[in-house]
């Protein structure tokens, strides 16, 4: 579930689009564009190669990464579908490893998150899908020998799906998590006091409300260079994917309070009924889906949201908004299709984890004054695009070589209808690799089942 732009998100390196907790089918945990897709920057040389362990490979299922100043953690399903997490000092290729009560099925929806809070303790939840809240605790700081199994505030937590650790500029934690079913489903925000080890609810209300017609698919709330946190969503009606709709972007400067880009208060819970963040007014069955759709800045601090939905025709293409001035003059969303593939409409009209057939990485600026945007098409290939920064035409295609775009890892035997998963940790020095079938819209497969896959974590720098 998992991308090329990689932001900052206050001590905690979160994918953009990301956009883990916003539902998005394979984009679970930083899986998008692994499968195939967009690469992370190319290192230099061969990295160090630190084998973790076996892991279950019968479905794709997100895994995490993460590392401290001492240690390095990793969540993951092992050969018997445990939940498991891994500790190893760095410096050494030596695993300590504790299983966690808890076991997947097979829901791709079902990936596992991991934060440490301001004293150390670690904080581990999923295996989620519309069930009751799964959550645990270390007993001691940056020390997995023992868990607590907790419920958080012990209210809207019974039907619980997309966790999603984050912190603010002070390093307080927050946990974000759906309660309900797609099509109704409520995202509340909770927030850690370190001093009582207890969770409270952020406000007073919900934060996403569908109103009993629709959830949010967001994305994490993303750091901008104008000092505002940014979240995107859209909404959806039904379980069925191809009824999302309207993409909305709304920004905040504390967490608390929030508005649209005209400065315009937004209330909450945000609501299904409330349009004045609306970016692209994308009706429901036009293609919009929640996978791979993000916001990114330019070198003028301009926001970009790049996503995918139907063009007029029903093909299947991606486009870029932008927060730019009209003909009148009047600063609002400016949407730009980029692509214009001849064919191929992408179906949507399913429910369960779809795997991603078309994807457009977030809008970057490069050295010449150009943009830059990766592109994944299940029929057209992978690629780069330079985009021209004024009109944001495509000026240059520069697609990758025989498919695949190099990321100087060691090479990579996939076994039979396998596929390829990449997760980089909060520091971007380290990456972790491993394989399995793909999703299956979450039903089960019948046997044989592949052999366990080794999930290996590679250092690709030491700065």
């Amino acid at each position: 579930m998992y991308l090329s732009q990689k932001l900052w998100l206050n001590g905690r390196l979160s994918n953009a689009g990301l956009m883990r907790g916003m539902g998005v089918l394979l984009l679970l945990s930083g899986l998008l564009f692994t499968t195939p897709g967009i690469a992370q920057k190319p290192a230099a040389k061969l990295p160090v190669a630190i084998p973790v362990a076996k892991v279950w490979s019968g479905h794709a299922v997100g895994f995490d990464l993460l590392t401290t100043e001492k240690f390095q953690y990793v969540t993951y399903y092992d050969v018997d579908r445990n939940m498991v997490i891994a500790q190893r000092s760095l410096g050494s290729a030596e695993w300590k490893k504790t299983i966690l009560p808890t076991k997947v099925g097979w829901d791709s929806h079902n990936y596992i998150d991991l934060i440490l809070d301001k004293e150390g303790f670690i904080h581990v939840s999923g295996n989620m899908h519309g069930v009751p809240l799964i959550y645990f605790r270390s007993e001691k700081p940056e020390n997995i020998d023992a868990f607590e199994k907790l419920s958080m505030t012990g209210k809207n937590e019974e039907r619980s799906t997309y966790p999603v650790f984050f912190k603010d500029p002070q390093g307080d934690l927050y946990f974000q998590y759906r309660n309900g079913g797609s099509g109704d489903g409520i995202t509340y925000w909770n927030k850690y006091n370190t001093a009582t080890k207890q969770w409270s609810g952020l406000f007073d209300t919900p934060f996403f409300d569908g109103e009993k017609e629709a959830n949010s698919y967001m994305s994490n709330p993303q750091p901008g260079p104008d000092g505002y946190f940014y979240i995107i969503w859209m909404w959806r009606l039904t379980p069925i994917a191809n009824t999302n709709h309207n993409l909305s972007c709304i920004r905040s400067k504390d967490l608390l309070h929030w508005e649209n880009m005209a400065g315009k208060t937004i209330n909450l819970p945000v609501k299904w009924r409330d349009t004045q963040a609306v970016v692209d007014p994308v009706a429901p069955w036009n293609g919009l889906i929640n996978m791979s759709f993000q916001i990114s800045w330019d070198k003028e601090n301009v926001p970009y949201i790049s996503y995918h939905k139907f063009d007029k025709n029903g093909i299947s293409q991606v486009f870029v908004s932008r927060w730019d001035k009209d003909k009148a003059g009047k600063s609002s969303w400016q949407i730009h299709q980029i692509s214009n593939w001849p064919d191929f409409t992408w179906d949507l009209n399913r429910g369960g984890s779809l795997r991603n057939s078309v994807s457009i990485s977030a809008v970057t600026p490069t050295a010449e004054g150009n943009l830059s945007a990766r592109y994944m098409h299940e029929k057209y290939g992978t690629g780069t695009w330079i985009l021209d920064k004024k009109t944001l035409a495509i000026k240059q295609t520069n697609p990758d070589k025989n498919g695949v775009q190099t990321t100087h890892l060691p090479a990579l035997v996939l076994g039979k209808d396998m596929t390829e998963h990449r997760k980089t940790d909060n520091t971007g020095k380290f990456i972790m690799r491993w394989q399995t079938l793909p999703t299956f819209q979450d039903k089960p497969r019948p046997a044989p089942y592949p052999e366990p896959s080794d999930l290996v974590i590679y250092q690709i720098s030491e700065k």
